[in-house]
């Protein structure tokens, strides 16, 4: 999937696996949490990279971290509350570091490929 069809829409089978793990049945919030997935997508893609389309294909890390980011959202969603709230897990932010080491050496892999190439 693009990156651009990943900032733009959200498959069912996507949508019922962060539904799965936030624990919510029903479809009632289903606009929301696609939003949040959305958000949390657009997130990640941010801080990790948009130079290689299908890096986040069958992507383990990238599929986590947008469940842990929608969870936290969806979970943290009141505007006006007197109970606690929490920062995102430090999982979080591992995951995603992960990931722009991957990214990093992909993109590394990429430019000495096309150098070669030149010679």
């Amino acid at each position: 999937m693009s990156i651009k069809s990943l900032l733009t829409s959200v498959e069912p089978e996507d949508l019922q696996d962060v539904k799965n793990f936030c624990k919510v049945d029903g479809d009632l919030e289903d606009q929301e949490i696609t939003g949040m997935m959305l958000s949390a997508r657009r997130d990640i893609i941010g801080q990790v990279g948009d130079e290689i389309d299908d890096f986040y294909d069958d992507n383990w890390n990238f599929k986590y971290a947008v469940w842990l980011k929608t969870y936290h959202s969806y979970n943290n969603r009141d505007t006006s509350s007197n109970a606690m709230t929490f920062e995102i897990q430090d999982t979080y932010n591992s995951t995603i570091n992960a990931m722009k080491d991957d990214y990093r050496y992909q993109i590394w892999l990429k430019n000495n490929n096309e150098e070669r190439n030149e010679d």
